[in-house]
């Protein structure tokens, strides 16, 4: 069933939907797109870990097979703050 596009609602959201639209070579991808359903596999979580790291996000390529859509990775980028704080 395919997932309503909702945009990207900050910054940092919209930097993880262009480098994810990139990657896999699609127009958008909403934050509710499932990163598998787009077309993507472990090579591709690679690519996009490296640009993320490249523009100050904190992705590992295995954060995308437990959380594989953008509104779950900025969550636990969120609850990555509050652990540092």
């Amino acid at each position: 069933m395919p997932t309503v596009f909702v945009a990207p609602r900050n910054d940092q959201e919209q930097q993880l939907a262009n480098i994810l639209a990139e990657v896999l070579g699609v127009s958008r991808v909403g934050i509710h797109d499932d990163f598998f359903d787009l077309g993507g596999a472990s090579i591709q979580s690679l690519e996009v870990a490296s640009r993320a790291k490249a523009v100050g996000l904190p992705v590992e390529p295995e954060y995308l097979f437990a959380m594989p859509t953008i509104a779950e990775l900025s969550a636990s980028f969120d609850d990555l703050k509050d652990d540092l704080v």
